[in-house]
């Protein structure tokens, strides 16, 4: 059966709201009150019936993180008040991507049912994506305040607020990575497994773990220069331990942003119409 051969009445059930790719993305973020509510009512069911609700993914990462950063600062001879922070700050930016990343493989495939059944922008299901993402950074976000006040206060500066910039760009970018990861996942299912084989990679070849300085020549400038996931953490990392993200950091965030959000458009516009499909 083809396309063609669809009846007008089922194909009328799987188009989307608006008839172009521009208007998807522009009519769905407008539209925060449905992925506001799609994402919020997402994390209540997640943790329901638990007594702590999100914050048992704060403490399992705040038991992790302290377990390791206990034993890479006696294995690296690091400082644990300068170590722990600068761990926990980067682990909680990279939990962020990289369930982000994880969780678009199944954007499309999770919200078929949806779809299948109402006319509503594609998009809002990546906004929704992004912004349950984000509600479970701000409870993560209590893990290095408490890590912080222990060990070193004095990171707890108006620096800080230079932090908010950088996470904004972070969710931007969440937003054409689901988008794009979503689609492909969609159509090719083996890309999905490849994807959280390269999460488990970059989560050791990324300085989330060990200090960016450690390295040098070649393999410096591949897996901190020219490492994109690293560049996304450094914007919101580095004012989280006191300091200003360099303007090569803010500028290869928005390199990234802009040619991940071209590439992206380019395939959304394309492909839009066959994600009910290929569902």
């Amino acid at each position: 059966m083809t396309m063609s051969s669809i009846p007008d009445e089922p194909a009328k059930r799987l188009r989307s709201l608006t008839p172009t790719a521009w208007q998807d993305l522009a009519g769905g973020l407008v539209r925060s009150e449905l992925w506001g509510r799609i994402g919020w009512l997402d994390v209540k069911r997640r943790y329901r019936r638990t007594l702590l609700g999100p914050f048992w993914s704060s403490i399992t990462l705040a038991v992790y993180t302290i377990s390791v950063g206990v034993v890479g600062a006696a294995l690296w001879h690091q400082d644990i008040n300068e170590y722990l922070p600068y761990l926990i700050s980067g682990m909680i930016v990279w939990t962020l991507v990289s369930t982000v990343i994880i969780e678009a493989c199944t954007l499309f495939i999770a919200g078929q049912s949806l779809f299948r059944n109402v006319s509503f922008e594609y998009s809002i299901l990546a906004y929704a994506l992004v912004w349950r993402n984000s509600i479970i950074f701000l409870h993560n976000l209590v893990v290095y305040v408490l890590v912080v006040l222990v060990l070193k206060p004095a990171l707890l500066s108006p620096t800080l607020l230079v932090a908010v910039p950088g996470l904004f760009l972070v969710l931007l970018n969440g937003v054409w990575i689901a988008l794009l990861a979503g689609l492909f996942c969609l159509r090719f299912r083996d890309v999905q497994p490849l994807i959280q084989a390269a999460i488990q990679i970059g989560m050791l070849t990324t300085p989330i773990f060990w200090i960016p300085d450690r390295l040098s020549g070649a393999a410096f400038l591949i897996f901190v220069q020219l490492n994109p996931v690293y560049r996304l953490i450094e914007v919101v990392r580095a004012p989280l331990l006191g300091h200003v993200p360099t303007l090569a950091d803010y500028l290869a965030v928005l390199a990234i942003t802009a040619v991940g959000w071209c590439i992206t458009y380019m395939m959304f516009r394309s492909f839009r119409r066959r994600i009910a499909y290929w569902s």
